[in-house]
């Protein structure tokens, strides 16, 4: 089975590209800050990728492959240095987040394909827009976006349909200000960047390069002002 499927942009224009399987839960929210728009999370995100079984087997220890062919997950030590990855940010993340990044793989016992996970462990300050429109007894979007380095051509984000994503409640700071909703919402959207030309390069190598995208996953929970 060949990895890298054909999928449709949202331009119906057929793409080579590697689809990337997102998955989020929100462990902890923290301060919700209307006035400065932003609040404070902790969570977990997991993102799945097909490959092909021969580019990971001969790294694998005796031990290792048996784990993989049995069905079992696999810790890999240092993949991201020498292994394709979807180089993935956050992109409403506020100064530096703390992050633990790791990699496991595993059989898929629905197609028998090996999937890589990329586990991200993230905690700090997200950026959000306020909505005004009901304040103060608001339900306000509180959210993470995910996108990649690479352009569209090379990965799609989507939301993973066999692991959904969710949300703790349990553990929530401004619970007498704000009620936090058990329901999460994903959405796939695509950002332009325009390419300038130079003025010495040949215009008819970039016209068909001129305007790329990226691959951006948000997911997001909800929390409504308690009166």
């Amino acid at each position: 089975m060949n990895v890298i499927e054909n999928l449709i942009d949202e331009n119906n224009h057929q793409t080579n590209a590697i689809q990337v399987s997102i998955r989020l839960m929100f462990l902890r929210i923290g301060e919700i800050d209307t006035l400065n728009e932003k609040y404070q999370a902790q969570a977990s995100i997991e993102a799945r990728w097909p490959i092909e079984s021969e580019t990971l087997t001969s790294d694998l220890s005796s031990d290792d492959q048996k784990r993989l062919i049995d069905g079992k997950s696999i810790s890999l030590l240092k993949y991201a240095e020498s292994h394709w990855h979807p180089q993935l940010f956050i992109e409403n993340a506020i100064g530096d987040l703390k992050e633990q990044i790791r990699y496991s793989a595993k059989k898929s016992i629905k197609n028998n394909q090996i999937y890589i996970c990329e586990h991200r462990d993230i905690k700090g300050l997200f950026w959000e827009k306020l909505e005004l429109q009901h304040f103060p007894s608001d339900i306000q979007e509180l959210s993470i976006s995910i996108g990649s380095i690479l352009y569209n051509d090379k990965v799609v984000l989507i939301a993973d349909p066999y692991h959904l994503s969710g949300i703790n409640r349990e553990i929530f700071i401004d619970q007498q200000e704000w009620s936090l909703y058990e329901h999460v919402d994903t959405q796939q959207r695509y950002v332009k960047e325009f390419l300038f030309q130079d003025d010495d390069e040949d215009e008819t190598k970039t016209n068909s390069k001129d305007e790329r995208k990226r691959s951006f996953l948000t997911v997001s929970c909800h929390a409504g002002k308690i009166k």
